[in-house]
C-alpha cells in the first residue's frame, strides 16, 4: 500500500438495496461514504452493482473530489465516473466519460471525461482513492471477490454491455501500476 493510500480514512455512510433483476431476482446494491485524509474531506463516493453480476457486469463508481465543508459549493469539486470489472487478470477500474444526465449536480460543478483525468496528474488522485476503497470498505468485497454468476435460466452475460478493450501501457509512463493485486485498466 502506497503511503499516500495509507494517509487516507474511508467512513462508510448510507448502504442500500434496490430492484431486482428480472431473470434472476438479485437485488442492484449501493453504498456511499467519505474518504478524508488528516480529518480533511477529499470526497465522497457512491458505488453500485447488481449483486451476483461483478464478473459480467462490473459495478460503476462516482467519485466527487474537490473542497467540502463551510463556504463549499458544487463549483468546488468535480464527478469522475469509474467502471470496476474483473479482467482476466483479476479486479481493474477504468475511468469513464460521464453518463449525459449527470455532467452536474448538486455536488459537483462539473464531471470530468475520460480524457480530463488519464495522463494528468488528476489520475493519481482518482487511483488512489479508488485503492483506499478498495482497501477499507469491506462493504466492497464482491467486488474484488465476486460470486459466481447466477445459474441459467439469467441471460446476463458479458455481451449484454458494450466494453472497451483495455491497452497494455507503457510501464515507464507511471500509468499501468498494480497496487495491493488490481491492475488499472485504461
Amino acid at each position: 500500500m502506497s503511503e499516500v493510500v495509507a494517509d487516507f480514512l474511508v467512513e462508510p455512510d448510507d448502504e442500500r438495496t434496490t430492484g431486482r433483476c428480472e431473470c434472476c431476482g438479485h437485488f442492484t446494491r449501493i453504498v456511499s461514504g467519505t474518504i478524508s485524509k488528516a480529518e480533511v474531506v477529499l470526497a465522497s463516493y457512491v458505488v453500485h452493482w447488481t449483486v451476483g453480476h461483478i464478473d459480467t457486469l462490473g459495478a460503476e463508481i462516482d467519485l466527487i473530489i474537490g473542497k467540502w465543508g463551510d463556504g463549499a459549493s458544487a463549483a468546488d469539486r468535480v464527478a469522475v465516473r469509474l467502471h470496476h470489472f474483473i479482467g482476466p487478470n483479476g479486479a481493474a477500474v477504468m475511468v469513464q466519460d460521464p453518463p449525459p444526465d449527470r455532467a452536474t449536480s448538486s455536488l459537483a460543478a462539473h464531471a470530468l471525461a475520460r480524457d480530463e483525468v488519464i495522463g494528468t496528474p488528476r489520475a493519481a488522485e482518482v487511483f488512489a482513492l479508488y485503492d483506499a476503497l478498495a482497501l477499507q470498505d469491506a462493504r466492497l468485497a464482491e467486488l474484488f471477490h465476486p460470486m459466481p454468476t447466477c445459474a441459467p435460466p439469467c441471460v446476463h452475460g458479458a455481451t449484454d454491455r458494450p466494453r472497451r478493450m483495455l491497452h497494455p501501457r507503457d510501464p515507464s509512463s507511471g500509468r499501468g501500476r498494480t497496487i495491493a493485486g488490481r491492475s488499472r485498466g485504461r
